[in-house]
Protein backbone atom coordinates (compact mmCIF):
# COMPACT_ATOMS: atom_id res chain seq x y z
CA UNK A 1 0.00 0.00 0.00
CA UNK A 2 2.52 2.50 0.76
CA UNK A 3 4.69 1.52 -2.42
CA UNK A 4 1.50 2.38 -4.76
CA UNK A 5 0.90 5.36 -2.51
CA UNK A 6 4.74 7.09 -3.28
CA UNK A 7 4.12 6.02 -6.70
CA UNK A 8 0.68 7.95 -7.15
CA UNK A 9 2.21 10.99 -5.70
CA UNK A 10 5.07 10.99 -7.75
CA UNK A 11 2.66 10.49 -10.52
CA UNK A 12 0.43 13.04 -9.27
CA UNK A 13 3.63 15.50 -8.80
CA UNK A 14 4.60 14.61 -12.27
CA UNK A 15 1.40 15.41 -13.93
CA UNK A 16 1.15 18.71 -12.03
CA UNK A 17 0.54 21.85 -14.27
CA UNK A 18 3.22 24.18 -13.13
CA UNK A 19 2.53 27.07 -15.78
CA UNK A 20 0.42 29.28 -13.73
CA UNK A 21 3.68 28.80 -11.07
CA UNK A 22 5.55 30.88 -13.13
CA UNK A 23 6.81 33.26 -15.97
CA UNK A 24 9.37 33.27 -18.62
CA UNK A 25 10.80 35.16 -21.53
CA UNK A 26 13.04 34.86 -24.07
CA UNK A 27 15.70 37.46 -24.33
CA UNK A 28 18.43 37.23 -27.08
CA UNK A 29 21.06 36.13 -24.41
CA UNK A 30 18.48 33.37 -22.89
CA UNK A 31 15.41 32.86 -21.12
CA UNK A 32 14.26 34.72 -17.87
CA UNK A 33 12.54 32.50 -15.74
CA UNK A 34 9.96 33.97 -12.56
CA UNK A 35 8.26 32.04 -10.22
CA UNK A 36 5.07 33.67 -9.03
CA UNK A 37 5.11 34.54 -4.83
CA UNK A 38 4.28 31.58 -2.86
CA UNK A 39 3.58 31.94 0.68
CA UNK A 40 5.08 28.63 2.15
CA UNK A 41 7.07 30.04 5.90
CA UNK A 42 5.15 31.23 8.70
CA UNK A 43 6.94 33.00 11.85
CA UNK A 44 4.40 32.27 15.06
CA UNK A 45 4.73 36.48 16.29
CA UNK A 46 5.64 37.87 12.66
CA UNK A 47 3.09 36.11 10.25
CA UNK A 48 4.01 34.60 7.20
CA UNK A 49 7.19 34.88 4.85
CA UNK A 50 6.43 35.33 0.70
CA UNK A 51 9.49 34.56 -1.75
CA UNK A 52 10.15 34.39 -5.50
CA UNK A 53 13.22 33.27 -7.39
CA UNK A 54 14.47 34.49 -10.86
CA UNK A 55 16.65 32.75 -12.92
CA UNK A 56 18.36 33.56 -16.09
CA UNK A 57 19.65 30.48 -18.42
CA UNK A 58 23.18 31.13 -19.08
CA UNK A 59 24.02 33.47 -16.67
CA UNK A 60 26.60 31.60 -14.48
CA UNK A 61 24.20 29.06 -12.62
CA UNK A 62 23.10 31.62 -9.75
CA UNK A 63 19.66 32.55 -9.40
CA UNK A 64 17.84 35.51 -7.11
CA UNK A 65 15.67 34.77 -4.13
CA UNK A 66 13.30 37.66 -2.82
CA UNK A 67 11.47 37.87 0.23
CA UNK A 68 8.84 39.69 2.05
CA UNK A 69 8.32 39.25 5.97
CA UNK A 70 6.76 41.26 8.35
CA UNK A 71 7.76 42.05 11.68
CA UNK A 72 6.44 44.23 14.52
CA UNK A 73 9.56 46.54 14.09
CA UNK A 74 11.64 47.87 11.06
CA UNK A 75 14.75 45.42 11.29
CA UNK A 76 17.80 45.37 9.64
CA UNK A 77 18.14 41.76 8.32
CA UNK A 78 21.57 40.63 7.59
CA UNK A 79 21.99 37.72 5.93
CA UNK A 80 19.09 34.29 5.64
CA UNK A 81 19.59 30.68 5.25
CA UNK A 82 16.94 28.54 3.93
CA UNK A 83 17.26 24.93 4.79
CA UNK A 84 15.64 21.70 3.38
CA UNK A 85 17.09 18.26 4.41
CA UNK A 86 20.75 19.46 4.16
CA UNK A 87 20.31 21.85 1.16
CA UNK A 88 21.17 25.13 2.29
CA UNK A 89 20.45 28.41 0.06
CA UNK A 90 22.23 31.32 2.70
CA UNK A 91 24.04 34.88 2.36
CA UNK A 92 23.75 38.15 2.94
CA UNK A 93 20.87 39.86 2.16
CA UNK A 94 20.42 43.18 0.52
CA UNK A 95 17.28 45.23 1.83
CA UNK A 96 14.97 46.52 -1.40
CA UNK A 97 12.51 48.36 1.37
CA UNK A 98 10.86 48.77 4.63
CA UNK A 99 6.99 49.75 4.47
CA UNK A 100 4.59 50.48 7.22
CA UNK A 101 1.75 49.01 7.85
CA UNK A 102 -1.49 48.64 9.81
CA UNK A 103 0.30 46.51 12.59
CA UNK A 104 3.86 46.39 11.81
CA UNK A 105 6.19 46.58 9.35
CA UNK A 106 6.70 44.46 5.48
CA UNK A 107 9.85 44.14 4.78
CA UNK A 108 11.30 42.91 0.91
CA UNK A 109 14.83 41.64 0.52
CA UNK A 110 16.98 39.62 -1.82
CA UNK A 111 20.23 37.46 -2.07
CA UNK A 112 21.97 35.76 -4.79
CA UNK A 113 22.46 31.90 -4.16
CA UNK A 114 23.39 28.65 -6.21
CA UNK A 115 20.56 27.58 -8.80
CA UNK A 116 21.57 23.95 -8.72
CA UNK A 117 20.41 23.57 -5.85
CA UNK A 118 16.81 24.35 -6.55
CA UNK A 119 15.83 21.03 -7.40
CA UNK A 120 16.81 19.96 -4.36
CA UNK A 121 15.38 22.18 -2.16
CA UNK A 122 12.15 21.59 -3.16
CA UNK A 123 11.67 17.56 -1.55
CA UNK A 124 8.09 17.76 -0.55
CA UNK A 125 9.54 15.27 2.68
CA UNK A 126 11.27 17.47 3.80
CA UNK A 127 9.92 20.25 6.33
CA UNK A 128 12.27 23.59 5.45
CA UNK A 129 12.98 26.50 7.32
CA UNK A 130 14.04 29.82 6.76
CA UNK A 131 16.05 31.78 9.16
CA UNK A 132 16.29 35.60 8.62
CA UNK A 133 19.92 37.33 11.03
CA UNK A 134 18.97 40.61 12.68
CA UNK A 135 22.31 41.54 14.63
CA UNK A 136 23.50 37.61 14.69
CA UNK A 137 20.05 36.64 16.57
CA UNK A 138 18.22 34.03 14.31
CA UNK A 139 14.24 35.02 13.44
CA UNK A 140 13.04 31.22 12.33
CA UNK A 141 10.07 31.19 10.09
CA UNK A 142 9.12 27.33 9.89
CA UNK A 143 7.48 25.61 6.62
CA UNK A 144 3.69 25.14 6.88
CA UNK A 145 3.63 21.41 6.44
CA UNK A 146 0.26 21.16 3.77
CA UNK A 147 1.90 24.30 1.91
CA UNK A 148 4.71 23.08 1.43
CA UNK A 149 4.09 19.37 0.58
CA UNK A 150 1.26 21.05 -2.36
CA UNK A 151 3.97 23.38 -3.67
CA UNK A 152 7.37 21.62 -3.17
CA UNK A 153 6.57 19.17 -6.30
CA UNK A 154 5.97 22.43 -8.41
CA UNK A 155 9.31 23.78 -7.48
CA UNK A 156 11.26 21.03 -7.80
CA UNK A 157 9.32 20.60 -11.30
CA UNK A 158 9.86 24.06 -12.29
CA UNK A 159 13.61 24.08 -11.51
CA UNK A 160 13.84 20.43 -13.42
CA UNK A 161 12.54 22.27 -16.63
CA UNK A 162 14.57 25.02 -16.17
CA UNK A 163 17.91 22.60 -16.26
CA UNK A 164 16.90 20.38 -18.81
CA UNK A 165 15.92 23.03 -21.24
CA UNK A 166 19.26 25.05 -20.35
CA UNK A 167 21.13 21.68 -21.23
CA UNK A 168 19.62 21.60 -24.73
Amino acid sequence: MAVFFAVGATLAASGQNIRSHYVSKAETDGVIYHTLPVTLFEHPEAGDLTFDITYKEHQTGRATLNFTCRMVRPETVDSVRFISDGVVLAGPVEKLYLEPEKRGWKHRYTFDLDASQLCGFFDEKALPEATLYIGGEPWVYRAKRSAWRTYAPIGYRIFEMIRVNEAR
